[in-house]
């Protein structure tokens, strides 16, 4: 079985374990491990290439991250086998934190009962997440045939009660999918927005996600601005509660402060934002493909937030030249099309 994981893992990405050179022969797996991920932004294919080695001369840390990578699609296609193999790697090294991850995942590739089985051994091993993720699949209907929400959200208000913090989250994010439960989150909300004023970014995402989706009256529109401006906050939520805020706050401009938004956006979130604008407004989206495409050199026409012909032309001429033809066939505004759009005008950015 171990073997198995091990030739799995070492094809991904590059297809294949990239030598180390001679100058980190005699370096330990953690020191080459913080060198890799010091340097993933600026050269993503020989970091990887370390992660690998290491991996497979067994430092679990390392198969861990690339279980990550691999189920995100950082530097390689997005690959959930791979990201199984590869978390599966690390609990058999001995990392026990890789089960919650393990079974993250198989609830996505819908390998239900796999997944509430690493999740349990996760609380086996003391791992309160395990327990959080668990009671959060039940209550939001993850774990399929298997899922029970009688289970799941009294579990996760026993945990939020309990103060923790995983609970506390992820009992936010399930009233979030299911607006019929009513649960007083008084004492949650005060508890995370403590953990917020001590710098958790993950506990102002949540808090952010809850009260545009739920409408809570403590979420003022002054009070998630300040929740925006939290430092350590990713990217992809800044941009997206960013453009939803901005919908809330003065709707006749959203075109112009989406666009502000969208085209400052990190390559690796452009995509996600401009879709998420077309959602809030198409009109927002038109302009911003426009710009876009004029400054690649299609002919797009008059500056303008209404779809014409021949914006029309240059999408379907965009997506000939990048070989998403097929996606464009809807209509320029349906939701596939503006998707494969937005991908592949994020990937040309980031080529640039």
């Amino acid at each position: 079985m171990f073997h198995m994981l091990k030739c799995l893992a070492v094809s991904c990405f590059a297809g294949g374990v990239i030598d180390l050179p001679q100058a980190h022969a005699e370096a330990t797996p953690k020191a080459l491990y913080k060198e890799a991920m010091a340097s993933l932004e600026d050269a993503p294919k020989e970091a990887i290439g370390i992660l690998q080695s290491i991996c497979t001369h067994g430092y679990a840390r390392a198969c861990d991250r690339l279980g990550y990578f691999s189920f995100k699609g950082i530097g390689g296609d997005q690959d959930t086998a791979q990201a199984i193999a590869y978390y599966s790697q690390a609990v058999q090294l001995g990392q026990s934190k890789s089960l919650v991850s393990l079974g993250k995942v198989q609830l996505a590739s819908q390998d239900y009962e796999a997944a509430q089985q690493n999740l349990i051994a996760a609380s086996a091993h003391g791992l309160q997440q395990g327990n959080a993720v668990l009671a959060w699949a039940h209550a939001t209907g993850r774990l399929g045939p298997l899922s029970d929400p009688r289970l799941g959200f009294p579990a996760l208000i026993d945990l939020a009660q309990a103060d923790s913090r995983d609970g506390q989250m992820l009992l936010l994010d399930a009233l979030t999918r299911d607006l019929s439960q009513r649960v007083d989150v008084t004492d949650t909300l005060t508890q995370l927005h403590a953990r917020r004023a001590d710098g958790d970014a993950k506990a102002a995402e949540a808090l952010l996600k809850y009260y545009r989706v739920v409408g809570h009256p403590r979420g003022t529109l002054a009070v998630r601005s300040k929740l925006l401006q939290t430092e350590g906050m990713r990217a992809k939520v800044q941009v997206e509660e960013g453009l939803y805020l901005a919908r809330d706050q003065n709707p006749a401009q959203f075109w112009r402060t989406s666009e502000k938004i969208v085209r400052a956006a990190p390559n690796d979130v452009f995509a996600r934002g401009l879709v998420v604008a077309a959602k809030i407004n198409k009109n927002a989206y038109v302009r911003i493909a426009q710009m876009e495409l004029r400054a690649l050199g299609y002919a797009v026409g008059q500056k303008s937030p209404y779809m014409n012909r021949p914006l029309i032309r240059s999408i379907n001429a965009f997506c000939r030249d990048t070989g998403r033809e097929s996606a464009c066939l809807f209509g320029p505004l349906k939701s596939k099309t503006i998707k494969a759009v937005a991908s592949e005008l994020a990937q040309v950015r980031s080529e640039l």
